[in-house]
């Protein structure tokens, strides 16, 4: 009877797990990431491609890193006047099995008032924060775009 127990155990965990939705970081897949060069107490951007290869939806809920002040998740906008602006966004769903790109003129990760200089060809940290993959953490190349 002992014997059962553990197993019993491990399947109760699995079903709980299963339940709550906890799943696997490897349903995210991160591609192409880069980062624009930029000067202490400017700002810069970082892109990359994220897809969810998993079959329900995704949301990548905000970034952490240690070289400025602040990251948030931007989206630049063209008004029908041509004028542009950007627009912080709390979050940004990835639908599943699809991809999203973060890349100069649309989404992109804000880097704010940079605390050092940040010179083309370095490789920067950078933490991505889903709702249900947890944190993936990323070196991000510096690069002229």
């Amino acid at each position: 009877m002992r014997i059962f127990k553990p197993i019993a155990v491990l399947a109760l965990l699995a079903w709980i797990c299963a339940a709550c939705g906890v799943d696997n970081p490897a349903t995210i897949s991160i591609t192409d990431a880069w980062m624009r060069p930029g000067i202490a107490g400017g700002n810069s951007a970082i892109y990359f491609t994220v897809e969810n290869l998993s079959d329900r939806e995704e949301v990548l809920q905000g970034t952490q890193g240690d070289i400025a002040e602040a990251y948030e998740l931007h989206r630049t906008t063209i008004s029908e006047d041509d004028m542009m602006s950007m627009h912080h966004q709390m979050s940004i769903p990835i639908a599943a099995n699809e991809q999203v790109l973060f890349e100069p003129g649309g989404l992109h990760v804000m880097v704010i008032n940079l605390k050092r200089d940040v010179d083309e060809g370095e490789i920067i940290p950078l933490v991505l924060k889903f709702k249900t993959a947890g944190e993936i953490k990323l070196d991000v190349p510096v690069k002229q775009e």
